[in-house]
Parts: C-alpha cells; sequence; structure tokens
C-alpha cells in the first residue's frame, strides 16, 4: 500500500500523453503507483487570489496542468526502468 511516508516521486511532466505512457508501463508490470494533478492557473489556500490579481499570462498553454507520477520507495529503480519507453 502506498501512503505518503513510503513513496517516492518517479516523474514530473506537463505531457499527458508522457504521463499515460509511463502509467501504462507501470501498471503492465505490476508496480503500485499514485499520482497527483495540479492546475497551473488554479487559486490555492496559500496564494489566496493572487491569479486573479495578477493573472496566469506567464504559464504556457501547454504546462497548465503537472502531472506527479509516485511509486513505492522500495521499488523507484525498478519502476525509473519503464521512463525509457
Amino acid at each position: 500500500m502506498l501512503t505518503i511516508f513510503n513513496r517516492a516521486e518517479l516523474l514530473i511532466t506537463y505531457d499527458l500523453a508522457r504521463f499515460c505512457q509511463v502509467r501504462d508501463a507501470l501498471e503492465a508490470a505490476g508496480i503500485d503507483y499514485t499520482y497527483k494533478t495540479r492546475d497551473q492557473t488554479s487559486p490555492t489556500l496559500t496564494a489566496a487570489g493572487s491569479r486573479e490579481r495578477f493573472g496566469n499570462a506567464n504559464i504556457r498553454h501547454s504546462a497548465q496542468i503537472e502531472y506527479r507520477l509516485f511509486v513505492h520507495r522500495d521499488q523507484l529503480d525498478w519502476a525509473q526502468t519503464f521512463l525509457n519507453q
């Protein structure tokens, strides 16, 4: 079981196709994973509306959503072999 205490970050990407490719390879190999997505244009609790005041003109449209993929710390070396596929 993956928890925040035993996971390691395998991949950070802004490319949905790349994220799906690695995720499908991990799934086919039977490696447990979890992921988080973050929309760069949505307001956050810590920013408290700064994007509403200043806008999001500096954010590239292709880099709007960030994808983070996590695996179990013990399986990180094995999972890294699937990044080159």
